[in-house]
């Protein structure tokens, strides 16, 4: 989404955020600290998808709708 809104330095932070700074520290920590051994592991990717696919939305739904009320205040004051 963010690509396609040429906003791509977030699309590539969005990108990192959710493969570097997430699943590589669960795939670390999951295992040993929440004691779920292999299961761990695996729970790591998922659990990233969601967090990182919250995080981006709720960038998302800032970025638009600041968007929309700097195009509402252009609007008005055009006419």
């Amino acid at each position: 989404m963010f690509k396609a809104l040429d906003k791509k330095k977030r699309a590539i932070f969005f990108s990192l955020f959710r493969k570097v700074i997430l699943v590589v520290p669960l795939t670390y920590l999951l295992p040993h600290i929440v004691n779920l051994r292999t299961d761990g592991v695996f729970m790591a990717e998922p659990v990233s998808n969601v967090v990182g696919g919250i995080a981006c939305f709720c960038a998302m739904l800032l970025i638009i709708w600041l968007e929309l009320n700097r195009m509402a205040s252009d609007n008005g004051r055009s006419k």
